[in-house]
């Protein structure tokens, strides 16, 4: 679908994802239309399911939450109700803030944010390791945010 945008489109995208608060007026004056244009494509862009949500960005640091971990875990069973029973428990938790289906040798990954490693080990073994599906979680601390962003890649032609 990326390919389908037009340069202004994937301007407005590439705007919106550096700040999300600029108004109408703003937008279209930094990607070069009039306020009823930029408007529309806005518009079209959230009808076609592209721009999903508008959100404010929080940084974990203020408010004490200093580890990240990036968590794989193995599943002992793979029927349909037990990866529907774990899916459903882990999006639950707020602090696992991704989890995806993985291929490899283990079958989820999540990344989740948490106060201190007691913190961390408190989920692990509360909520984690309760349930009866899961068989291993294997465990990665970041320790230096090199890059972050929120921002998807937007090829624009100059």
């Amino acid at each position: 679908m990326l390919d389908k945008l037009s340069d202004i489109d994937k301007k407005i995208l590439a705007a919106l994802q550096k700040n999300s608060d600029l108004t109408n007026t703003e937008l279209a004056r930094k990607v070069g239309l009039s306020t009823a244009p930029c408007w529309r494509r806005v518009k079209r862009l959230e009808d076609m399911g592209i721009l999903i949500r508008r959100v404010a960005l929080v940084d974990p640091k203020k408010l004490d939450l200093d580890i990240v971990v990036y968590a794989s875990l193995k599943l002992s069973n793979h029927t349909e109700e037990a990866l529907e029973i774990f899916e459903r428990n882990i999006i639950t938790y707020p602090e696992v803030t991704e989890c995806y289906t993985i291929s490899g040798s283990m079958d989820y990954m999540i990344r989740l944010i948490t106060r201190d490693m007691q913190t961390y080990e408190n989920f692990l073994r509360q909520k984690l390791l309760k349930m009866e599906m899961v068989k291993e979680v294997h465990s990665r601390f970041a320790v230096t945010k090199v890059k972050y962003t929120t921002a998807i890649p937007l090829a624009l032609s100059t």
